[in-house]
């Protein structure tokens, strides 16, 4: 059976926030001349996350924050640079002297070029074919473990809370290939801030090559992105063995396509999608819902029903995506084709 924690209380509300935040006019747009250590933030999220400056690493053209309330209280994150425009500042905060602002300035826009990566369709072929051998491998493994074709998946949406046994039996997985401290990185990053450092980066660039999904985004600033524990190799290997692994347990619990939902709250005018290697939803609608409801400007509430293929990450299995945060997330392979997600 899967795990079995209490059903959240009626109107408790998804995520944290603070009803008696002060309004945006006792704050100032941020520029490089914030990036003060020290300095208190928020995030132009629609509950103004508030942060601290910890420092810059003027290497590669990244700023640290810690995060000073919410589910993710304590966690740091390193940001380009230019992401600093995405917070705000209160009035007054101190502010470097001009020719340090417009040094950052400068080195943000040396390093913050963007590439972009096709997928090439002999590659797709290639890698759809090695997902098929690897789904030949995990079967027998997965069918000795008949308890996983039990588990519920709409109790678990209700519940938002994963399974137990299905998480183990991925964590048994990963151990044996070798991949779990990878598992670890990845999943923790992309659950607080996919945008924080570049391992989610890494594997979006090597989704591209191979040949699931277009990349578009920032070029690498770290040298040693592919290096260590995060080789292009490893990486594949991820990929690949996580697939397989979610394709198979859907086999077994009957699931043959995914219901999806997004909701996205808007503070301006909806700019067009950037194609997204990596791509959030969730399957409950009242986490959609709750950033549909968000106080700001405009809101989209959007479902879909999305092919097992398409699947690489889920709460059922992902141990961080029920640590703080209680989403019931699904994360899927980009479709740069769909007019949705």
């Amino acid at each position: 059976m899967p795990s079995e924690p209490h059903d959240p209380e009626p109107g408790t509300p998804v995520y944290e926030h603070d009803p008696d935040a002060p309004g945006d006019e006792a704050f100032e747009a941020g520029t490089f001349g914030h990036l003060v250590a020290g300095n208190r933030a928020r995030m132009l999220d629609p509950r103004r996350t508030p942060v601290t400056v910890l420092g810059v690493d003027p290497v590669r053209g990244e700023f640290e924050v810690e995060v000073g309330a919410f589910e993710d209280a304590g966690a740091r994150w390193r940001l380009a640079l230019e992401d600093v425009s995405r917070f705000q500042f209160p009035g007054g905060s101190r502010t470097l002297a001009g020719n340090e602002a417009r040094g950052l300035e400068q080195l943000a826009g040396r390093l913050g070029r963007d590439i972009e990566i096709p997928a090439a369709p002999e590659d797709r072929e290639a890698t759809l074919a090695g997902i098929a051998r690897e789904r030949e491998r995990l079967r027998p493994l997965l069918l000795g473990r008949p308890e996983l074709a039990e588990i519920g998946l709409e109790r678990c949406v209700r519940e938002r809370t994963g399974s137990s046994l299905a998480a183990a039996a991925l964590q048994e997985l990963l151990e044996a290939a070798g991949l779990a401290s990878l598992e670890r990185s990845l999943t923790g990053t992309y659950v607080s801030n996919p945008n924080s450092g570049e391992v989610v980066k890494g594997h979006a660039i090597v989704i591209a090559e191979l040949g699931l999904c277009p990349y578009s985004g920032r070029a690498v600033r770290d040298e040693h992105l592919f290096t260590g524990d995060g080789t292009r190799e490893r990486r594949r290997s991820h990929i690949l063995l996580r697939m397989a692994f979610l394709q198979e347990l859907a086999a077994l619990t009957g699931l043959a396509d995914a219901q999806l939902y997004r909701g996205i709250a808007l503070a301006g005018p909806l700019a067009p999608r950037r194609p997204s290697s990596l791509l959030a939803a969730t399957f409950s609608r009242e986490v959609a819902g709750s950033h549909f409801d968000s106080p700001t400007e405009a809101a989209l509430l959007m479902r879909r029903r999305v092919p097992v293929s398409r699947l690489f990450m889920t709460f059922l299995e992902t141990t961080a995506m029920n640590d703080r945060y209680h989403e019931a997330e699904a994360v899927l392979i980009g479709d740069p084709e769909s007019p949705l997600f």
